[in-house]
């Protein structure tokens, strides 16, 4: 039995939807390395475990040995135009299936991991051989691809942010590994800590992302969604193609600040108490981390929930980068005793530590308005000698 394709383009985003009916060892077949990486996208739930869990699963499985006809689980993945193409005029669901598995497409399973593992329980058993309904999503970039899974099904605002990032956070760290040469991101799984610059964790990145974004300094996603407008500002951003590469260039600028910063080191001899002990603990907090990419953002975007164009923000990109550059050509001149003093770690953490009830407000804060400052006067700065006007910046 042979089942036709529905496909459907999706102009907006530039993708491709196809429904596809699969027997069910087609589909396991499909989505076998992705399941064994728990969807194939980070964040994704792992199988349920827990007793109510497991008895729905199992009542789901035994629906399926009645005939039930369960949603389509959505897929998706990254291919290069030619392919999508081909793939669109291909007749049968199995003979697309079979294309995929022979290019080595990598498949990721975006909603569908517990029907998954109640298909694999089901086939297990050998009872059936049920038919499964795919909706299969095809993108040229990583970028449409972060758009259609923020938009997944509704075509409304995510209503839980934080794991749609979840889901999101292996393209997008993957892209920005693939583009920033100079960092190196140490994954969920991997116990080594921070100890040069331009390294950071990739549950770090994630939350850069959406401070830059947001355009709020305000934000940890390890606690709490953001507040609505950043919802909204996420799914409009990723919409846009020339919108990602901004975040990209402020994360490669943050990055050489951070190589420059980590030269002082030995040289330093910090207070008894002394939050920053050199200059690589600068980054090592989130608190600058985020506080440099709002600066940006705000630099580049204006104040969070105001419209924002794509053109000027680029044109603001290059006024950044020119006084960065500025400034890391200068610093690069300096020996490590011109550089601790240019730095004025003294004085920074003087700054740090005024007592304040919410701390990561006030340190997030203090952050933004330094880097603000470094974007808008390098030249002054480097006049003046000292970083000190930027750790005072009110």
């Amino acid at each position: 039995m042979t089942f036709p394709l529905l496909v459907l383009e999706d102009k907006n985003s530039n993708c491709v939807s196809i429904m596809l009916t699969v027997p069910l060892k087609t589909y396991l077949s499909l989505v076998e390395g992705a399941y064994s990486e728990q969807g194939g996208l980070a964040g994704q739930r792992a199988p349920i475990r827990t007793k109510t869990g497991l008895k729905i699963r199992r009542r789901l499985v035994e629906d399926l040995t009645r005939g039930a006809v369960i949603p389509p689980i959505v897929v998706g993945a990254v291919a290069k135009p030619i392919e999508i193409n081909r793939f669109k005029k291909m007749n049968t669901s199995q003979e697309l299936v079979d294309a995929l598995i022979h290019k080595k497409i990598d498949v990721s399973i975006i909603d569908g991991m517990q029907r998954t593992t109640a298909f694999i329980e089901a086939n297990a058993e050998k009872k059936i051989e049920p038919l499964i309904r795919v909706e299969l999503w095809l993108a040229r970039k990583v970028d449409s691809l972060i758009y259609r899974m923020l938009v997944l099904n509704t075509g409304q605002v995510p209503w839980d942010l934080k794991r749609q990032l979840e889901t999101l956070y292996k393209p997008i760290v993957a892209k920005i590994t693939h583009e920033v040469a100079n960092i190196r991101v140490i994954g969920l799984d991997d116990n080594t800590r921070r100890s040069q610059a331009g390294e950071y964790r990739s549950t770090k990145i994630i939350e850069l992302f959406l401070a830059f974004t947001s355009r709020s300094v305000d934000v940890d996603i390890r606690e709490r969604v953001a507040e609505e407008f950043a919802t909204i500002d996420v799914t409009e951003a990723t919409a846009d193609e020339e919108f990602f590469p901004l975040f990209i260039e402020t994360i490669k600028l943050m990055a050489s600040v951070d190589a420059q910063f980590d030269r002082v080191e030995r040289g330093y001899a910090a207070v008894e108490g002394a939050r920053v002990k050199n200059g690589r603990d600068i980054f090592t907090s989130v608190p600058a981390s985020i506080g440099f990419v709002v600066a940006a953002a705000e630099k580049l975007l204006g104040e969070p929930g105001f419209d924002y164009d794509l053109d000027s923000a680029k044109k603001e990109m290059d006024k950044i980068k020119k006084n960065i550059n500025l400034l890391i050509k200068h610093i690069g001149k300096l020996k490590e005793e011109e550089l601790i003093e240019f730095l004025d770690l003294d004085t920074l953490n003087q700054m740090l530590s005024a007592r304040s009830s919410r701390i990561g407000e006030y340190e997030r804060n203090l952050y933004k308005r330094a880097f603000l400052l470094l974007m808008n006067k390098a030249p002054q700065l480097i006049s003046q000698g000292s970083l000190a006007p930027c750790w005072k910046a009110r």
